[in-house]
């Protein structure tokens, strides 16, 4: 075992021993492995589940700090209630799969497992430290993915194959969290600003420089400038122009190689590039797929079913094909009532960023969480361009948002609850009037009578 492979290792040990003291440091740990794929190390590691054990333990440290985390109980909002419904689909759908009821169970089960992760973040995550420090890992762990990309690879540190997050679409993900990023660096204090300005030409260098910075991904980029500007009050729109038309300029005459540009010109005339045209037979399939199986197919079970529904050209490369397409995958694999269900989600998951993203007012500097909201709202409307071309209903940070939504608004009530001004007090106590439908002041006390002089006295 190599002394890199060792020290990861250790310092995993320990960090899972410190979460059964402190079940945030577990969320916080799960979320640093989603970006690390320790996998990549070798040393027999290749077969190890990290985030699958990782998620145990904290589920584990759950119930041991049960009462301590409790003592502040936070409701649940309505976009994991809608999460909730949608993971139940998945193992319904799997009853009546066409191709493999087990495979279908199996891949329900596994994506159980990214609902109950997020979930207990909803159970832990009570504070804007704890909130703050959470995106402080993301954006370490964004950082990592890019630099590893490139210098890892070139250094030896980590094999091409195994470059990006744990579950694929690195390339959307980095796009998620660049909006948040892009605000810090306008908003955040001097520490985060300096952080994520150091951050930022990495994640723009991961685009042209690897294969994940496909055309989908490039197509997010723009849409998220386009959102910024469309979504943020003026001041902030103004305060945004100069950092992003140097990080454009960057991005443009340094890091892109040549002919990145040109590649990224087809996607005015998608017929030109070979795999978008296949993505068009392959839309026609799952079009045919829903008309013939509207209750659903069962969970991954679409390369198998959709054997017959392509034509051999398409076949003859890859033997099978998925859907290429993250609306129709759902729509395919649970049916028109779990892709209206799934849909539901993500609308409900916007409507609490946007609750909290409208309380911006122009010219008045942004609290965090109404950056974190209004980030997460172009965030979610903007990978929408790349599920359409890839497959990342499975990106777990796509579920994170989820949960995020619900944890922000909580601590919006909250921080709106504590700034309310206390009602104005009362002079004088206030009596109904009998028969009367409003309330009159209560009559003053009654004098008592002077006291009696004695004759004496007097």
């Amino acid at each position: 075992m190599s002394t890199r492979a060792l020290i990861a290792i250790v310092l995993l040990l320990f960090s899972l021993a410190w979460t059964l003291r402190r079940p945030f440091v577990g969320v916080c740990v799960n979320v640093m492995l989603f970006h690390l794929n320790l996998r990549a190390l070798g040393a027999g590691l290749e077969n190890i589940r990290f985030q699958f054990y990782a998620t145990i333990v904290l589920l584990i440290s759950y119930f041991i700090n049960y009462e301590q985390l409790h003592a502040q109980p936070a409701e649940t909002r309505p976009p994991m209630r809608w999460l909730y419904a949608f993971t139940a689909m998945t193992f319904i759908t799997s009853m009546w799969a066409v191709a493999s009821p087990a495979h279908a169970f199996d891949s329900a089960f596994e994506f159980s497992k990214i609902v109950m992760f997020v979930w207990l973040m909803t159970q832990i995550i009570k504070t804007e430290r704890e909130l703050r420090i959470l995106i402080y890992v993301i954006i370490v762990g964004c950082w990592y993915t890019s630099f590893m990309a490139q210098w890892g690879v070139e250094w030896d540190l980590i094999d091409d194959v195994e470059v990006g997050v744990a579950t694929g679409g690195t390339g959307t993900h980095l796009m998620m969290f660049l909006p948040l990023m892009i605000l810090l660096a306008i908003y955040g204090e001097w520490k985060e600003r300096l952080f994520v300005i150091l951050v930022i030409p990495f994640v723009l260098n991961f685009l042209p420089n690897t294969e994940e910075g496909m055309r989908s991904t490039f197509l997010t980029l723009v849409v998220t400038v386009v959102l910024l500007f469309l979504l943020a009050p003026g001041s902030m729109r103004f305060k945004a122009l100069l950092p992003m038309t140097v990080g454009g300029l960057l991005f443009i005459f340094v890091l892109t190689p040549p002919g990145y540009f040109e590649y990224m010109t087809t996607i005015l005339d998608p017929s030109t590039e070979s795999s978008a045209a296949s993505r068009d037979i392959i839309n026609r399939a799952s079009f045919e797929i829903i008309k013939d199986y509207p209750m659903g197919i069962g969970y991954d079970n679409y390369p198998d079913v959709s054997l017959k529904y392509l034509p051999e050209e398409v076949l003859s490369n890859v033997g099978v094909r998925d859907a290429h397409n993250s609306f129709l995958k759902v729509a395919t694999e649970f049916g028109v009532v779990g892709f209206l269900i799934w849909i539901t989600t993500a609308l409900v998951t916007w409507i609490h960023f946007r609750k909290i993203r409208r309380t911006l007012q122009n010219g008045v500097p942004p609290t965090a969480l109404q950056l974190y909201a209004l980030s997460f709202e172009i965030a979610l409307i903007g990978v929408a361009p790349g599920m359409w071309t890839h497959n990342y209903n499975q990106l777990d940070s796509l579920y994170w948002l989820v949960a995020l939504s619900g944890i922000m608004y909580n601590l919006h009530l909250q921080s709106t609850t504590a700034e309310a001004p206390a009602p104005a007090p009362v002079s004088q106590p206030l009596r109904a009037k009998a028969g009367a439908g409003k309330q009159i002041p209560a009559a003053p006390p009654r004098l008592q009578p002077p006291p009696k002089l004695s004759p004496k006295a007097s």
